[in-house]
């Protein structure tokens, strides 16, 4: 109930949503992206409801893990967005292998970062992705 108060006060320019399936860490980055000025929707730990969310809120970011909970992974999700979205997607994971790294980089407009990430690692993907480069 927070964010909705802050989201009144205007203090809040940008939607992000963090699609994450460790809590601890889903509340590590909205703290990073509320520094960041963003309303987040949070709490989300599967790549199916990922995908409803975006089509729903249509974030101006979407953070997004790569191993979720539910049938598909955060590349498989952010597949599925890219069919009716070009909202940037900072993919951040553990799993760093060629396979994953690979697969996301496959995905227009999104970034990789390999776990742990600090604040000014997620700002600085944040902030590219949503500068006026070419989005490829």
């Amino acid at each position: 109930m927070e964010t909705n108060v802050t989201a009144m006060k205007g203090d809040i320019s940008k939607k992000a949503i963090i699609v994450e399936d460790n809590l601890i860490l889903s509340l590590l980055y909205e703290n990073y992206l509320k520094e960041m000025v963003f309303k987040t929707v949070g709490e989300i730990t599967s790549g199916e409801k990922a995908v409803e969310l975006v089509k729903k809120y249509t974030p101006d970011v979407v953070i997004m893990d790569i191993m979720l909970n539910g049938s598909i992974d955060g590349i498989q999700a952010a597949q599925e967005i890219r069919k009716f979205s070009q909202a940037p997607i900072v993919f951040i994971t553990g799993n760093s292998d060629t396979a994953h790294v690979d697969r996301a980089k496959m995905v227009s407009n999104s970034k990789f970062l390999k776990k742990p990430i600090s604040e000014d690692k997620l700002k600085k993907a944040v902030n590219y992705l949503l500068s006026d480069k070419p989005k490829v």
